[in-house]
């Protein structure tokens, strides 16, 4: 695991911990996968989160990167459950 960090995801006007774990893995293609919170808006924001970095002034590993979005402490009823 590269990092590990905590963050905040916004529930209407609640927000809601997230714990966020990033991995790069040498083996497979150049690619960033995001995991975790099965949200269609969090999935569809994969090239939003490369394009961050690079305006940010990181250069994008040539390796896959995983993006694991974990809630911390999930309410009751407030995320599905996820199988994996």
């Amino acid at each position: 695991m590269l990092a590990k960090l905590q963050t905040f995801s916004l529930l209407g006007i609640d927000a809601l911990p997230v714990e966020v774990e990033v991995d790069v893995s040498p083996s497979g293609l150049p690619k960033t996968v995001l995991v975790g919170l099965p949200e269609a808006a969090v999935r569809e924001s994969t090239h939003r989160v490369e394009r961050a970095m690079v305006n940010s002034g990181f250069q994008r590993p040539q390796s896959r990167l995983v993006i694991n979005l974990a809630p911390a402490q999930p309410p009751p009823g407030k995320f599905p459950q996820t199988r994996g």
